[in-house]
């Protein structure tokens, strides 16, 4: 089971709870964090010291300061009760979007997930469906939480995430749901990083008001957002740091990856990072969800993402220590205001339930 965290207040109140709590894995996390930033960039001949990330800390800091004050006081929470610095709670939630400007070029494929959109039509509750393996160091997945967020203002939500760290996935109990996988543009600036944008796509009370928070203007960088309602309104969007792209969907299944599908966004991907493995899981995806049985269940949801095929490309992936792993496995359900999850490979075993009102 994962662990549970309930959350309520103000914003500064719900980080301070949640910095208290989780005390000894964000001071783990962080320091894990400005670990990997350090030996990527050495790897790639560059020297990148803890100086030089609290600079960037700062200067994007001042920026969700000015756009998202809001942010800036749940940060600030968790900073005060984890007892660290709140450049160390922002490099934590930032890795993926600073990695972006900070090594853009870089000939590798750094972390990704295999993410996909279930239609009311071809589920067994009739419910829309959103999920995603979760795929990122080895090292985060014993910080993985559930946290249960009961803020002063705005809705109720669900949320998935590591310690420290503000919104992966989740829904809310206005009926949305939200997550993501990275996207590598060459228009990576300072900005707005993506779990604040997401944290903000849950603080909505509807679908197109979350979808506006996903593409507003500022994002630090790219990444692919997967939106979805109770009332079965579904979209993947598709962003880099200036542009984005929605597409709906309406029947069927859509599966997604880290590669852009955008014609025109095609142009801002870039070119160095390595394609195999994004390429080989979305087909192989897109084949595993055409041959499972359908009406699909989040379980059934699950088996079909347990896929090895490819080696080290595959879907399903059992990385160590700082090796790209499939961290957790989450199907969101926005009608049943639920998660289904479990930490770890899909293949490893069943999904646990856990439901907002819990």
């Amino acid at each position: 089971m994962l662990r549970e965290i309930h959350l309520s207040g103000t914003p500064y109140a719900m980080g301070l709870e949640h910095g208290q709590q989780l005390r000894d894995e964000i001071h783990h996390l962080a320091l894990e964090r400005y670990e990997l930033a350090r030996d990527f960039a050495a790897a790639r001949g560059a020297r990148l010291t803890r100086q030089q990330c609290e600079e960037m800390a700062r200067q994007h800091l001042s920026i969700h300061q000015q756009q998202m004050p809001h942010v800036i006081e749940e940060w600030q929470g968790i900073a005060d009760g984890a007892g660290l610095p709140i450049e160390d709670v922002f490099f934590a939630n930032a890795l993926t979007d600073l990695q972006d400007v900070l090594w853009q070029a870089a000939d590798v494929e750094v972390h990704g997930c295999t993410s996909f959109l279930v239609a009311a039509d071809t589920t067994r509750d009739g419910n829309p469906l959103a999920g995603q393996t979760w795929d990122m160091h080895a090292t985060a997945q014993p910080v993985i939480t559930i946290f249960h967020r009961t803020p002063d203002n705005g809705p109720r939500s669900l949320v998935l995430s590591t310690a420290g760290c503000l919104t992966l996935i989740g829904v809310n109990e206005a009926g949305i749901s939200v997550g993501n996988n990275n996207l590598r543009p060459t228009d990576a600036r300072p900005g707005i990083i993506y779990l604040a944008l997401l944290h903000e796509a849950l603080a909505q009370e509807s679908w197109d008001d979350a979808a506006a928070a996903l593409i507003g203007p500022g994002r630090a960088s790219g990444h692919n957002y997967l939106v979805a309602n109770s009332d079965g309104q579904l979209a993947n969007i598709e962003t880099t740091a200036t542009e984005h792209d929605l597409f709906p969907v309406e029947t069927g299944v859509y599966v997604h990856t880290n590669h852009y599908l955008s014609e025109r966004l095609q142009a801002l991907e870039d070119p160095q990072t390595d394609p195999s493995s994004t390429r080989h899981r979305l087909k192989r995806a897109g084949q595993r969800l055409a041959q499972e049985q359908q009406p699909f269940t989040p379980e059934s949801l699950r088996l079909a993402l347990s896929d090895h095929d490819g080696d080290d490309l595959c879907i399903c992936r059992h990385g160590t220590e700082r090796n790209v792993r499939s961290c957790a496995f989450v199907v969101a359900d926005p009608a049943g205001q639920s998660l289904w999850a479990r930490l770890g490979p899909p293949c490893e075993g069943t999904l646990e339930k856990y439901s907002l009102d819990a």
